[in-house]
């Protein structure tokens, strides 16, 4: 090698620039995987918690023979999660679970005038694109994106079975 004929050993400002934005594809791809993932990981809590109430509804029932009376309160010791005066459950701040009298859906189980024949709970999502759920103890169980489509007596328009 001649003493005048030099070599550069670095990236051109180019190559620099392709491996950035290879970086930041993937990250964007990464960080929408894990948005997706969080998303699925919430709603099935939701639906883990319906689950556990509708159990509790049914284990209540069966020794009073009505769903009336039923208060979730003892479920959630922690006191900040669960509001025993509107029976609503605070998920993560994502969802609100409420439970109400299927028959009369402005009644609580815990008023006196509920009928206690029947229940519905629904699981109403904050996040616009996770699902809202309702269960009822005649066994409707749907899901819908449209939140305000989901009420007490069915899903609306788009709905679908969970």
């Amino acid at each position: 090698m001649l003493p005048s004929q030099k070599f550069n050993q670095g990236f051109t400002l180019i190559e620099l620039m392709i491996v950035v934005v290879i970086l930041s594809i993937l990250a964007t791809i990464a960080t929408i995987s894990y948005k997706q993932f969080v998303q699925r990981s919430v709603a099935a809590q939701a639906q883990q918690e319906i689950a556990k109430l509708s159990e509790q509804l049914e284990r209540h029932k069966s020794r009073n023979f009505s769903y009336k009376g039923f208060d979730a309160t003892y479920l959630y010791t922690g006191g900040s999660i669960f509001d025993a005066s509107s029976q609503t459950l605070d998920l993560n701040s994502t969802y609100t679970i409420s439970i109400v009298d299927g028959v009369s859906t402005s009644t609580l189980l815990t008023d006196t005038n509920a009928s206690g024949n029947q229940w519905a709970i629904r699981a109403n999502s904050r996040d616009p694109e996770n699902f809202s759920y309702l269960l009822t103890s005649k066994g409707l169980r749907c899901k819908n994106k449209a939140s305000n489509l989901v009420t007490y007596t069915g899903c609306g328009t788009g709905g679908e079975e969970w």
